[in-house]
């Protein structure tokens, strides 16, 4: 069947999906005040015992009567500027709660219908776009909610159809909902995203427990680095004496100034909120376990404005520590790594630790999720793996110019879910990975053949024997 998806997009309502999300946020005591004149709701919302008022933006006297503890857009969610709406709303109104809902200009699936059958370009509003305009508005975002379009289109393989719509939602993760809902409130000052700063490095510092006799040596390093300008954001889980961290950030601030934050909270999310608050163009994640060269993030920065790449990966020591019962671990050995010409996906994989010798421009990334979760006790990131995914990397094989401390223990791999991702590569370019993987397990079987061979001429010189005694066993078992 043609066109299946084209005609459910074009079958779909906000309405329906509006309706329930309207009626999951209200109370019995709720004042809804509908712009718009959406009739059926206002008849449930009455019948639960809500007051309701219907009217439009114009009768703003008679809405301030009102008083509205909810103010719900309706009608034609498909105009442009609901959140400019929203905002002027709440600028009247600050404490109430505003719900809309409106179709994704944006969803993989209308992309497609458009790209791939024809079906006329979807109007109104992308989800990136009016995510975009939410801090510039002053809005937050208290509950979302999204909807997805079940049919599928008649004029693709739908193995093809599925890594299309996979690729779409690693670029941008809302471009699989086809209807998107939302509670906003009014943010306060302190909540609104930065300004993105172009050439500013923003370093996100990871202390967690334990590490705090490293921050010293960390931040030390950090401020001898050659890169300018560049802010630091130190994360630290709550139970942390916040004011020493402090004092550590501005005692070597006095060597060279640099601004800093510090994001302190419970456990679950603060890297994510350092990521949010980092105004760079250019983004890093460090350890207080580790140590930067001063040429280190100067070398990245130069070598992604040389080329095309979104992110570029260093040559890193991997400081092997020993634990020992009643002292202080101790550094045993410092191993370069990943060695080779070529950063592979299985090192990334085995050594989650990389995230450490990456550096992110983020002008060159869209709207990739750029999720870290927070080292103790969550999994290992999976970022330099989902980069690798869609964005070819710069990777630096020269000399090391970083160390991170990584306990003498076998490297915890990543999520194997993540080999699930699809990947956009040219077929050249998996041909080389391929043919180096190959490479790489032919030297490992001529070196085990050269290993065996040498084993049998030490037995046959050595012990004779012995190496005779051990050929007619072999010759027995063998026929």
């Amino acid at each position: 069947m043609v066109n299946t998806l084209g005609k459910a997009l074009e079958d779909m309502k906000v309405v329906e999906p509006l309706r329930a999300f309207v009626r999951g946020r209200v109370t019995p005591e709720s004042r809804v005040a509908l712009f718009g004149g959406e009739g059926g709701l206002s008849r449930e919302l009455a019948s639960v015992g809500c007051a309701v008022w219907a009217g439009g933006a114009s009768e703003l006297e008679a809405l301030q009567r009102f008083a509205p503890t909810h103010v719900v857009l309706t009608g034609n969610s498909l105009q442009e500027g609901l959140e400019y709406l929203a905002s002027a709303i709440l600028a009247v109104f600050p404490k109430v709660e505003v719900l809309l809902g409106f179709a994704n200009a944006g969803a993989a699936n209308a992309l497609l219908a458009t790209l791939l059958e024809g079906a006329p370009g979807r109007t109104g509003p992308s989800e990136v776009g009016f995510r975009r305009s939410l801090s510039t508005c002053g809005l937050r975002v208290v509950h979302r909610e999204a909807h997805s379009v079940g049919a599928h289109m008649g004029t693709l393989a739908p193995g093809t159809e599925k890594a299309l719509h996979r690729l779409l939602s690693e670029l941008e993760p809302g471009a699989g909902d086809d209807i998107v809902l939302y509670a906003l409130r009014r943010a306060p000052v302190a909540a609104v995203a930065p300004a993105r700063e172009p050439g500013l490095l923003s370093v996100v510092l990871w202390c967690g427990p334990g590490q705090r006799p490293l921050l010293d040596e960390a931040v030390f390093s950090l401020t001898c680095q050659r890169y300018r300008p560049f802010e630091l954001l130190l994360v630290e889980p709550e139970g942390t004496e916040g004011d020493a961290a402090v004092q550590i950030l501005e005692r070597y601030r006095r060597i060279e100034d640099f601004r800093f934050q510090h994001v302190q909270g419970p456990p679950g999310e603060l890297m994510d909120r350092a990521i949010q608050q980092a105004r760079g163009q250019y983004l890093a994640f460090f350890e207080a376990s580790g140590l930067v060269y001063p040429g280190h993030f100067e070398q990245l920065v130069q070598a992604l404005r040389d080329s095309e790449a979104a992110w570029a990966v260093s040559r890193a020591f991997r400081r092997v520590s020993r634990a020992v019962p009643g002292q202080e671990d101790y550094t045993e050995t410092k191993v370069p790594f990943p060695l080779g010409d070529h950063l592979e996906l299985d090192q990334l994989r085995q050594h989650p630790w990389l995230l450490h010798a990456l550096l992110i421009d983020r002008s060159r990334i869209a709207n990739f999720s750029l999720h870290v979760p927070d080292p103790q006790p969550g999994p290992p990131a999976t970022l330099p793996w989902r980069l690798m995914a869609l964005f070819e990397p710069v990777f630096l094989n020269g000399l090391a110019t970083c160390e991170q401390r990584v306990p003498d223990a076998a490297p915890v791999a990543v999520d194997p879910e993540v080999g699930t991702l699809w990947s956009l590569r040219s077929l050249d370019a998996l041909e080389q990975m391929v043919s180096r993987a190959r490479s790489a397990g032919q030297s490992a079987k001529d070196l085990r053949h050269r290993a065996l061979d040498a084993l049998d001429a030490r037995l046959r010189a050595g012990a004779p024997w012995l190496h005779g005694a051990l050929r007619r066993t072999a010759s027995r078992l063998l026929k």
